[in-house]
């Protein structure tokens, strides 16, 4: 048996199913292939588009024994493409040796499992060569990220991710929304030595409508050193590369000049976050943070509830009132447990 160590060989192995021509037929063209050379069965459900509850990346719904795909249609969008490869990703996950193996040994298997056929959606919908053929020899720009939409079916957040992984140091890509003046992806980077920074554009944060950003107009680009300021009032510098349509703005931020926008360069005293990242789930959902995990059970802190995994447990808890041993309350009866009462 293949040992795996992570997701990336999860999805490399599961890929290694496709023949390069069948990647190459999905990538232009996502139902036919799987249709045509997996001889699946692909429709599109329009009540699909009402079933999401959190914000999911995939809308789809697979029965891998009869060979059926069920997606939500998603007109004028390329995110039925992603939704159609994660499936993909699911029939290949079934049939690839060792996965399933390494899945059973892991702390959430269902989520990892999520994580693989995400990761095995990118990677086919967008190929690892793409993004390095469009930036060339070249320094990344924001309009990179706009040759690589229109080259590839992929959409704008996963052109965002691949051509991130192109930056050499800390920087980011990032795609804000001009209407809601919010951050709508943010592809980060961190330093490759010292991290995370402690001031970075991420979702959700919101620019002024004075920002420069956002007085761009269709069409133009602007490259030039600008402070980000977070939430919470912290202020870095970055140099940014922009280029601007009718609703969005594209943006690479990066810590080094890499346009040679300044004769003098300052020293970079950016401040990096040393807490370690953590990923869990609590209170009906997935999170991401930077913090320190509980001392007893090592996992992190919910940033909703504000407990570790242990703690939840413990306050699930009942106590006998004869041994006051903690237990689960449906070993407790009449206040006694199992052992108290014979």
């Amino acid at each position: 048996m293949v040992r795996l160590e992570d997701v990336e060989s999860c999805a490399r192995q599961a890929l290694s199913l496709l023949s390069a021509d069948m990647r190459a037929r999905f990538a232009n063209d996502p139902e036919g292939a799987l249709r045509n050379d997996l001889n699946l069965t692909v429709s599109a459900v329009e009540h699909l588009a009402h079933t999401r509850t959190d914000g999911g990346a995939c809308d789809g719904v697979s029965f891998l024994e009869d060979g059926v795909i069920l997606y939500a249609p998603t007109p004028g969008s390329r995110r039925q493409n992603f939704t159609l490869a994660h499936e993909l990703g699911h029939w290949l996950a079934e049939r690839a040796p060792d996965i399933y193996d390494w899945l059973a040994d892991q702390d959430e298997p269902g989520r990892l499992l999520e994580t693989v056929c995400d990761r095995i959606a990118q990677t086919l919908l967008l190929p690892e060569t793409a993004a390095a053929r469009v930036v060339g020899q070249g320094p990344l720009r924001a309009q990179h990220l706009v040759d690589l939409y229109n080259a590839t079916q992929a959409s704008r957040p996963v052109c965002a991710i691949a051509l991130a992984n192109q930056l050499q140091g800390l920087g980011a890509v990032v795609i804000i929304d001009r209407r809601s003046t919010a951050v709508t992806h943010a592809s980060v980077k961190p330093d490759p030595e010292r991290g995370w920074p402690t001031v970075f554009p991420w979702r959700g944060q919101h620019l002024t409508d004075t920002h420069p950003l956002l007085q761009l107009v269709d069409g133009r680009t602007m490259t030039r050193r600008l402070p980000w300021q977070t939430p919470w009032g912290s202020r870095a510098d970055f140099y940014v590369d922009a280029v601007a349509d009718e609703s969005r703005v594209f943006a690479v931020f990066s810590s080094a000049d890499l346009w040679n926008t300044e004769r003098f360069h300052a020293p970079d005293r950016r401040d990096f976050d040393t807490r370690p990242a953590l990923s869990g789930f609590c209170c009906g959902s997935s999170f991401e943070l930077r913090g320190y995990p509980c001392p007893d059970c090592k996992k992190p802190y919910c940033p909703r509830c504000g407990k570790c995994p242990c703690q939840k447990d413990t306050q699930t808890m009942g106590a006998c009132t004869n041994c006051f041993l903690q237990l689960h309350p449906n070993l407790i009866t009449n206040g006694l447990c199992v052992e108290c009462r014979s």
